[in-house]
């Protein structure tokens, strides 16, 4: 079942989110917020979250869990080389799911009576299944990266993941175009082809066509493998 009144209130509605979300980090004093490496991750997560539960209003199907995975793992990584707690991430989506409460109910008063229940019984599960992915994700990444840091293996690369990006990013950089780079670090961030439409304010038939070459370009069959390729994602 579709609800594309309440969906289309929560699209306008994300910036509000976020905004309270950001304060509710900031009161409680949590890492994600303070510290200005994590916020932009961070926000990027929830937008995401959000993002996710419009789109199932809408009625479609959400990014590839192979695609949320391979981000949240990273950004769990990226919490243990800058030694945040993971108990930081779970406090955290609890957070946003109360920032998002007064916005919901106001959502799915757009839709019909009867069908206000149903649509916020959605949007609940929705949020539920993407932020469990992610935090779960989250928490396999910063196993691995702690287990690497117990083994020795960051002691020559105190930069950690960002520094082994890097050269990979700046390969990418020289055979990719601007527009290309920007569509590639969108699917790195497991949004969809609409949400990346949306976002660079283009047809989702022009994400697909600049991912057709970005596929040829880097020799990539897939949409992971091209981030893989161009990131050096692991």
């Amino acid at each position: 079942m579709r609800y594309p009144a309440a969906a289309r209130f929560l699209r306008t509605a994300i910036p509000a989110v976020i905004h309270s979300y950001q304060t509710a980090l900031r009161t409680v004093r949590s890492p994600l917020v303070m510290d200005r490496e994590a916020w932009p991750k961070c926000r990027d997560q929830a937008q995401a979250i959000v993002e996710d539960c419009i789109t199932t209003l809408n009625g479609d199907q959400p990014p590839e869990p192979v695609e949320v995975w391979q981000y949240s793992r990273l950004v769990g990584a990226d919490r243990a080389n800058q030694g945040i707690a993971v108990a930081e991430s779970i406090r955290a989506v609890e957070l946003l799911w109360n920032a998002m409460q007064p916005i919901i109910r106001t959502a799915v008063r757009y839709e019909a009576p009867a069908r206000r229940a149903s649509a916020l019984l959605l949007i609940s599960s929705a949020f539920r299944h993407s932020s469990g992915n992610r935090l779960y994700a989250g928490v396999v990444g910063y196993g691995e990266a702690t287990a690497r840091a117990s083994d020795g293996v960051l002691d020559d690369d105190a930069e950690g993941c960002a520094s082994k990006v890097a050269p990979a990013h700046a390969a990418a950089c020289s055979v990719l175009s601007r527009r290309e780079r920007e569509v590639l670090e969108m699917v790195a961030k497991a949004m969809s082809n609409s949400q990346i439409a949306r976002q660079l304010g283009i047809t989702t038939a022009t994400v697909k066509r600049h991912l057709n070459n970005i596929y040829g370009k880097l020799d990539a069959v897939s949409r992971i493998d091209a981030v893989n390729k161009a990131f050096g994602y692991h």
